[in-house]
Parts: structure tokens; sequence; C-alpha cells
């Protein structure tokens, strides 16, 4: 079996992973690289077999894209005002790979099956898949390991009894693409099971084919619709993506780790500690909740109505999307191009016939399960056990310290916070009244779900004193693109050493320093109903506070406008950050030797 040795292999070619690559390779231009991929092409969710005609960003131009390396209009024929289309984001990272010098470092086709700890650092055994060549098995030896193998690499299909003769195809939302061309058909019916983004996006590429026509089905049992917001809102006509990365929008969340001195101190003390600040931001939540509703107008018909959503706007969470579509999407659901059913499928039978648990039946064409993604990698990790040490999600049974933690920060947060246990977190305006105060079925499903426990969302609490391992991408947050620029950063001067960070050679202070993580993840699991926090941390109007703590980490200032509270951030405001840490860590190198 062959055996490879490199300085640094970086597992997942999607954004997180070209930008840590990048970055690694700015700073270390010498090092010995590989950026390795299982798919075909890189790109993750942006990849050419994971799009299809007409998919485009949530994002505007100008907010998808790393702070060095614009998205200039002339390059990609993107305009400001407009989404990105999707075959154009995977350019723009082929672009983004070969202005980073590391084309030469990307293997594609190469699965990652097994990662062993050694004393050295990572032994790697892959497997190469190309097509038509038998795969060939192989390690990889590295000292440093970064994974950014993404959330959405694993569908979560479900199983429903279905009758052998039923012969319409039954697929999952990620390979919906590969089987568009026979879907998407004029006249063609097709069962969107899921009502999450990508569930949308499919139904509207059913249902705006001459005489297409599709069913959205949601679980009475789940979460109910996604928020998906006009891209400005409020009476003031603001941008949504602006709007969640300015300070003040982002005073009406309650935030362990966001500042607690000066104006910023002040502020969130008056909102988060006192009576009438608490009153203030459930009105807040209110109103913009109520404002997208408006804008919507989902109440003013039926068929709209349906697609309300069921929990107040607080517990949206990256449960939050934008309507990017060239025509009204709600104009289907009015005219019945697109039919939206509360119920859940009891069997497939017939050629092409669906049963439903109500009673009700149709005829479908086609059957696309949006139905989400399983959390955790493929990978698997060796000693057993390693997950567990790595801080990597599990819903096995905690064990008593964990339990112990988790009670401990719980406490802290509802003590600091008393909206996040005052607030109406549940399915309010589920259309059954008798089930809107009941637990759903991923919330009974998921009791022992634990979210990844990572110092800053990034390194293992256990591998502080090795540098050896990081998670670029493990959460979910608005900021993408800046998100994996300063994660890019901030991990490959924690893997290189000359991050700062806080003792752990003492037990004392190793438990300090997990309980700090576990209360940052814990308050990820507590803060959004809809989201995802008790998977992954869940970030949309906490992801300035967190960006301000990654650029702490690094010695910069992360207020870095006049008139902070009503300015906003985007890319272009971390523009040079690797420039400038490059220049400081090598000014800091050449005095040392002088020294």
């Amino acid at each position: 079996m062959a055996e490879h040795e490199v300085d640094l292999v970086v597992v997942g070619a999607g954004l997180y992973g070209i930008a840590a690559a990048c970055t690694y390779r700015r700073l270390h231009p010498t090092a010995r690289l590989l950026l390795i991929e299982a798919a075909p092409s890189i790109g993750g969710p942006w990849a050419p077999n994971r799009i299809f005609p007409g998919l485009k960003t949530n994002n505007l131009w100008g907010t998808y894209e790393f702070p060095d390396f614009p998205m200039h209009e002339d390059k990609f024929g993107v305009k400001k005002g407009e989404h990105v289309p999707a075959e154009k984001v995977t350019e723009y990272f082929r672009a983004a790979i070969d202005e980073g010098g590391i084309a030469e470092s990307v293997r594609l086709n190469t699965k990652v099956d097994v990662i062993e700890r050694t004393e050295e650092g990572w032994k790697l055994h892959c497997m190469n898949r190309e097509d038509g060549i038998e795969a060939q098995p192989f390690t990889i030896k590295t000292p440093k390991l970064i994974l950014s193998t993404g959330l959405t690499n694993q569908p979560a299909m479900p199983k429903y009894p279905s009758s052998p003769s039923f012969t319409s195809p039954i697929i999952h939302s990620k390979d919906f693409p590969s089987h568009y061309p026979t879907i998407v058909q004029p006249g063609k019916h097709t069962l969107v099971i899921g009502v999450g983004k990508s569930a949308w996006d499919i139904a509207y590429a059913c249902a705006t084919k001459e005489n297409g026509t599709a069913t959205m089905l949601i679980r009475p049992s789940g979460n109910g619709p996604v928020w998906l917001s006009p891209t400005h809102v409020t009476p003031l006509g603001l941008w949504l993506e602006k709007l969640v990365f300015t300070r003040f929008f982002g005073f009406m969340s309650p935030c362990p780790w966001a500042e607690t001195n000066g104006f910023e101190g002040w502020v969130r003390g008056f909102l988060h500690h006192t009576w009438l600040g608490r009153k203030i931001v459930g009105a807040f939540w209110g109103i913009l909740g109520d404002d997208v509703v408006q804008l919507n107008k989902l109440n003013d018909h039926p068929e709209t109505k349906k697609l309300r959503p069921w929990r107040n706007a607080f517990e949206v969470g990256n449960a939050l999307s934008i309507l990017n579509y060239p025509t009204d999407f709600f104009d289907l659901v009015r005219c019945g191009r697109i039919k939206v059913v509360v119920d859940e499928v009891a069997s497939f039978s017939g050629t092409n016939e669906v049963s439903l648990k109500g009673g009700d039946k149709m005829h479908v064409d086609a059957v696309v399960c949006a139905t989400g993604w399983k959390i955790g990698g493929s990978v698997k990790f060796k000693p057993e056990g390693l997950e567990n040490e790595l801080g990597l999600p599990t819903s096995s049974h905690p064990d008593i310290d964990d339990t112990a933690l988790v009670k401990r920060a719980e406490a802290e947060l509802y003590a600091k916070f008393p909206f996040l246990k005052e607030r109406d977190s549940s399915r309010i305006h589920h259309p059954d009244p008798a089930l809107r105060h009941e637990q759903t079925a991923d919330e009974v499903e998921e009791a022992d779900q634990h979210p990844y426990r990572l110092y800053r969302f990034l390194a293992p609490t256990s591998d502080l004193e090795r540098r050896s391992i990081g998670f670029a991408g493990a959460l979910m947050t608005l900021g993408n693109a800046s998100c994996a620029y300063l994660q890019s950063l901030w991990l490959t001067a924690y893997l290189d050493g000359t991050l700062p960070l806080p003792s752990v050679s003492s037990s004392s202070e190793l438990e300090k320093v997990r309980y700090e993580t576990y209360k940052e993840t814990q308050y990820c699991a507590l803060r959004n109903a809809m989201g995802y926090g008790n998977k992954f941390p869940d970030l949309v109007f906490d992801s300035l506070p967190y960006f301000d703590l990654l650029m702490g980490d690094l010695g910069f200032k992360g207020k870095r406008k006049q008139g902070e509270c009503f300015q906003s951030y985007g890319p272009e405001d971390y523009r040079g950050l690797v420039e400038q840490w490059e220049e400081r860590v090598g000014h800091a190198r050449a005095t040392k030797k002088k020294m």
C-alpha cells in the first residue's frame, strides 16, 4: 500500500477547506500541503454535481466572497444587487484556488475512510475512487490536520413502506441535480417531502416548468416551515444580511461570548438583565417576525398561511433563508401550482400512488426527500472512543462528567439570560392547537444528542497542548465567507504555534477551558428551537461577536468602524488580516533571532 507524508492535510474542498488551505499556503509557502476531496470536483454543496439550473445563493453580490479575493463584477459577471448563481460560486472557488497557489495540492476523488491518531500526528487511510479505475487504498501521514467535511454530506433519508410496483423515483434532495432532466418535465407532479430551503428550491423548479406542479409535504410532528424572508426587511427596508451584522441589532440576542465592557456591555446588561430590557427584546423579535409575515402576505390567503412559520422569529437560527427567486414563489402557491399539505407519508403503493396518514392519496411522478442531513462525518476515528475525546457530535448517553458540565452551564446561562427560559419557544402557530406545546419528533429522537464541543468552535480541548487537529466550518452562520477566512487564519496560527492560548498544563486550567467550551456550545443548543444548536453552533445575530472573539485571539480589534452601533460588517471589513498577521509574525521571529 502506498504511503505519503506531508506537513498538512485539509479534508474537504468546499468554502472552508479552500480558505484554510489558501491561508496556510500563504503563511507557509514551502509546506507540503494536500487538499483532498471525496467528490469529483471542488465546491462542496456548490460542486457541479450538487447544483441545478436556476439555483442561487441566498447572498447578494459582495457578501459571499473571501475578504482578500473580491468577486469582481467584470471577472465573474455577477452584479451588485444580484444573488450569486450556483455555477458562479464554483467558478469563483476555482479562481480562488488558482489565486491561492494551491491547485497542485488538490486531490479529487479521494475519500478518507479512517483517521488514526499516531505519536507523530495523524494517519489517514484513504481510497482513490476515480471512474473506470479500480479503487486504490493508500495512507497519508501528517503532523497537522484540518477537517472541513461540511454539514451536508450524509443524507438523512426516511424509510416508508413501499410496494415493489411503485415506479416513481424516490430520491434525496442531494441527488435532485442528477435527476433534474427527468423530474423537471412539462406536466409532471413532484412530491417534495420537507419544508426547508432546499424543499422550496425544488418545488419552485418543478412548478415553474410548463404545466408542472409540486406538493410540499410538512410533517405535523416537525418544526414546520422555515422563515423565508425578502432580502430587505423592517419598515426601513434594511438589507437583512447587513442587519444581522450590525451591532445594534446583535444586542437583541443574549450571547455569552459578547463584549461585557464599555457601551456595548452596558446596553447588553440593560437589555438582558432587566425586566424592561427583556420586554424590549421580546418586542423587537415580535416586530421582526410580524414584518416578514406581512411582507410575504402569508395571512392573506388560506394556502400561503400554511407556510407561516410555527415558531417565533427569535427561534429561527439558520432555519432562516432568503427569497431569491426571479418570480414570486407565493404566486405559485396561491394559484395552486405548489400545494402545501400538513401530513405524513403512510406508504407508496401502485405504480405512483402516495397514501398519507390523514387518509388522502395523490399520484406523483417523483418523490424528493428534502429531509436534511445526518450529523457527523462518515469518517471513522482510531483508537475507539476518540470521537468523544475530540468533542465530536454524539447521540450516545453522556457520562457523569459531561452531564454535570451541561447542567452547570445551563444554570449559569439561565441565570445570566432569563429570556432564554422565559420566552415562548413552542410551535405557537401550529395549525393543530393540540400539538403546539408538544415536543417534535426530532426533539424526542435527539434527546441524547450532544453537539460539537470545540474550543472556539474550532479545536478539541484535548488537543490544545498538542495543536495537531482543527475543524473548519463545523457551524452555521449567515456570514460564511468572512467566517471561513477568520477561521482559516485562527487555525493556521493554532497549528503552527503562533496563536496565544490559555494554559491547560494543569487539570484545573484544562477544566476551566472545558467548562467555557461547554457553556458556549450549550448556549447554541438553548438559543434556537428551530435551529441546529443541539448538533453544531448555529449563529445568526451572534455571528459578529463570534468574529470579534476570533479577532481578539489573534490580537486584532474586532470593532473596526466609526459609529460602530449602526455600521454593518461584511467581508471587506476583514481584508488584509492575513497579510498583517504575516508581517507581525515575521517581525516577531526576526526580533527573536536578534536577541
